[in-house]
């Protein structure tokens, strides 16, 4: 009796052992097809830049430059959506452009969708790109719904440089 007894807890015991199984994980992740990184992989970046991203997106259409400054460097160049001739400013001068951008509207929102940031070989800079859905409300009392994606460059943990596209939606 006690044989089987410790035939059963043994085979208990072995049955419960943690089983390790290995994965392969890409260390990279496409490859910049054009400018100064040319040819180099991505790699995912840090949480703390996607957050950081998220933060900024969601104080702009709060119209909260205080915590918008808080991820910016001394000079940030902004490419709009719609093309033209991209604005360079300093961080002194933020409060003027939000204010500038949000001139034609009541409110906006924004739902944001995902946020990715990847990383160049061998570059200390760090991209976040971000999709959402925008909804403007103007002051005429009419509103419209975009799509925007946003790519948003940290150096030095501070945003450099944004550029944005839009998609209209039907």
């Amino acid at each position: 009796m006690k044989r089987i007894f410790y035939t059963l807890f043994t085979f208990i015991l072995i049955s419960c052992q943690t089983k390790t199984v290995e994965i392969e994980v890409a260390s990279s992740g496409g490859k910049q097809l054009r400018g100064a990184n040319k040819g180099k992989n991505f790699y995912f970046g840090e949480d703390k830049f996607a957050q950081a991203a998220i933060d900024l997106i969601s104080a702009f259409a709060e119209k909260d430059v205080e915590s918008m400054a808080k991820f910016m460097s001394d000079t940030v160049k902004y490419i709009p959506p719609q093309g033209g001739k991209a604005i360079e400013s300093t961080l002194s001068e933020l409060p003027k452009i939000v204010e500038l951008l949000h001139e034609p509207y009541d409110s906006i929102t924004r739902e944001l969708h995902n946020a990715i940031p990847v990383k160049f070989e061998d570059s200390d800079v760090t991209l976040v790109t971000v999709s959402f859905y925008e909804k403007r409300y103007y002051k005429t009392g009419e509103t419209e719904q975009v799509r925007l994606i946003d790519r948003i460059r940290f150096r030095d943990e501070k945003i450099f440089w944004i550029a944005q596209w839009m998609g209209e939606m039907k």
